[in-house]
């Protein structure tokens, strides 16, 4: 028998470490990390090799992640998004989300809304909102 392949019929993105990223984009990426952290404490976030996660109020489950997406570095899992090179915003939807989501490996099955952190946004506004997502400490 050949090997079994998986077949992803929503998309994934599997990041690589983050040191592997542009150094502008992992600043950018960590010095929002830093401010979200300010505001939800450091208990509930976590650093991991390849994105940055905000646990929610009322679990431990993942509430936000902080990511990013360089063209040919990781892998895109299903369809491809056609991700700009940059920093991510996911926000973690409850159930069975509908409409364009991603999840991040190794729990493909999670959804997220996404966006890209775009240049002029005001990284403590988008701290502000990551912290509101997460819910109150």
């Amino acid at each position: 028998m050949g090997t079994m392949e998986l077949q992803f019929t929503e998309t994934s993105y599997q990041t690589v470490r983050l040191a592997e990223y542009d150094p502008a984009l992992l600043r950018r990426a960590s010095a929002l990390f830093r401010l979200v952290a300010e505001r939800v404490g450091i208990s509930r976030t976590r650093e991991y090799p390849g994105s940055f996660s905000v646990l929610a109020a009322s679990s431990d489950a993942t509430a936000a992640k902080i990511m990013i997406y360089e063209a040919g570095k990781g892998k895109m899992n299903g369809p491809d998004l056609r991700f700009a090179d940059g920093v991510y915003v996911l926000i973690r939807l409850p159930g069975h989300a509908t409409g364009r989501t991603i999840g991040v490996a190794p729990k493909h099955h999670e959804r997220f809304a996404y966006f890209r952190l775009m240049d002029d946004q005001d990284p403590a506004q988008m701290a502000d909102f990551i912290a509101a997502c997460a819910g109150a400490r």
